[in-house]
């Protein structure tokens, strides 16, 4: 009985990825609104009856695709800021891995394309998910600061962590007046002038 259980949740946990990864491959082609239930379940190879069997609509299924798509992009951010050395150049690869995360990923690119308005709610009034989770990565760069000395001593490390990532989203989301936003060079010097002596 136990096995058979066992058993259930593994066909189950394989059939929710093929449902994950063929909505990624749709919604990355298509967008958001282009996309019906029945393309994600032709993709996978399975009914449209079997998808809601794990997820309640396309909303429910978009979401679990973003938020997948971001727990692998910040799992990638971690690891390569651990390989990295000072609190400047952690953010500047932080600033540098969002920007390309957001442009150059197909899912991103095909939101940006075909909903606008919908991205840029993901990364302001609906971001605080997404916010929540970035300011995790955060965290272990500011705590590894202090204990550096880099930073002052007393320093809040959550709220500071989460006004880092705050300013990395702006980096990404607002256009800038006075540097070139789309200049790595620029980008590093406002980081290495502002952000980080702000926390000393």
């Amino acid at each position: 009985m136990a096995q058979t259980q066992s058993n259930q949740a593994q066909d189950n946990g394989s059939t929710a990825d093929r449902i994950l990864e063929a909505a990624r491959r749709c919604f990355s082609q298509f967008g958001f609104h282009k996309t019906a239930m029945e393309d994600i379940a032709r993709e996978a190879g399975i009914s449209r009856g079997s998808i809601y069997r794990h997820f309640p609509d396309k909303e429910a299924l978009f979401r679990a695709v973003s938020e997948q798509q971001a727990g692998q992009f910040l799992d990638a951010v971690a690891r390569r800021t651990a390989e990295m050395t000072g609190l400047s150049a952690q953010i500047e690869e932080v600033v540098r891995m969002t920007v390309s995360f957001l442009e150059d990923n197909p899912l991103n690119a095909a939101m940006a394309r075909t909903d606008p308005e919908s991205f840029a709610r993901i990364l302001t009034t609906d971001g605080r998910d997404l916010l929540a989770m970035s300011i995790e990565v955060v965290v272990p760069l500011v705590e590894a600061a202090v204990e550096r000395g880099e930073v002052r001593p007393d320093l809040d490390v959550r709220r500071a962590a989460e006004w880092i990532t705050r300013i990395s989203f702006s980096l990404v989301s607002t256009p800038s007046v006075t540097f070139d936003r789309d200049d790595p060079a620029q980008v590093q010097a406002f980081i290495r002038e502002f952000l980080v002596p702000g926390l000393r």
